[in-house]
């Protein structure tokens, strides 16, 4: 049981339902009882949600290491349990069995919103991470882009599925519109943030995966450009989030000072990771930097924490 645990990422499947929890509840929520409203999606409901989404991600972690098992083997043989302790046809087998309850709950959600299609997007999702497995992530810039999309629709999502629960009722629908900028303007730059960090992170990554990478004819951005010209990429990815930062901090400043000044803990960090990163040429030093991003990731999750001070 404990092989099968580590094969679906726990940590990482925490850091979603983490993620969804706090936008619902320390960010939307907030905002709707700031203007006497309240969210229309019981917990029962949500709690549903969150379980489709996460078991969307643990379907995409087994299809991701039954494809790659050749790569692992030379990149990291201890962390993929498929080499030596899973059976590798059984993780397509519950990539299946995951996808298929996720979007079954996915539909089961999308009507009690009252909103059917919004069903489809379990199913796509399930494919986006299978194809990813399958071909995406080996090719130039492709994989990078979507893990980083997939991770801002997690936090978009809860937004979108709550919006067609209050449209589902008229007159709430109306009387609450003027909390929709408010809610889509941070709701929107959570979601930018989780697709910058998440992009950085996966190209540190395949920096450290680049040996194994070029083994089995990956077209990765390190792999066509080399490490010196990837880090230049990253560095300047970092700057331009830095600013995106900067810019939340001025619109911030006067009604959420407490926002503001939280997000100089995250331009720290990012001088730091650029420090780190100038110097970084072993594959332990970018593995220390995944884990790092890792970190950076959680703490912009908590600027919710902040949010709901001010409101």
């Amino acid at each position: 049981m404990r092989t099968y645990i580590k094969l679906f990422r726990p940590l990482n499947l925490f850091i979603i339902a983490l993620t969804q929890y706090l936008v619902l509840f320390y960010l939307i929520r907030p905002v709707l009882r700031m203007n006497n409203y309240d969210i229309l999606i019981s917990h029962f409901d949500f709690a549903v949600f969150v379980i489709s989404n996460v078991l969307l991600a643990a379907a995409g972690y087994a299809i991701n290491d039954y494809y790659d098992v050749d790569m692992d083997a030379i990149n990291k043989p201890e962390k993929n349990v498929l080499i030596s302790k899973v059976p590798r046809k059984r993780a397509y087998n519950i990539n299946i069995m995951l996808n298929v309850i996720a979007c079954l709950l996915g539909i089961y959600c999308a009507i009690k919103v009252g909103n059917f299609k919004l069903g489809f997007l379990p199913i796509v999702i399930a494919l986006a991470l299978f194809y990813y497995s399958l071909k995406y992530k080996r090719q130039f810039l492709t994989g990078n882009i979507v893990v980083g999309l997939v991770i801002a629709y997690s936090i978009l999502v809860v937004w979108l599925f709550q919006f067609f629960a209050i449209k589902s009722q008229p007159e709430v629908f109306v009387a609450a519109m003027n909390t929709f900028k408010i809610i889509s303007a941070f709701v929107g730059g959570m979601a930018v943030f989780a697709f910058l960090i998440t992009v950085i992170r996966e190209m540190v990554k395949d920096i450290e995966d680049i040996e194994g990478d070029k083994i089995s004819g990956s077209d990765t951005v390190p792999v066509r450009l080399g490490i010196p010209k990837t880090k230049t990429i990253l560095l300047w990815i970092s700057l331009f989030t830095m600013l995106l930062l900067a810019f939340a901090q001025y619109k911030l400043y006067h009604d959420f000072v407490t926002t503001a000044f939280y997000l100089f803990v995250l331009q720290i960090m990012f001088v730091y990771f650029i420090l780190k990163m100038r110097k970084a040429n072993q594959k332990g030093d970018f593995h220390f930097l995944s884990t790092f991003l890792k970190i950076m990731m959680i703490a912009g999750l908590l600027a919710t924490q902040m949010l709901s001070i001010n409101f």
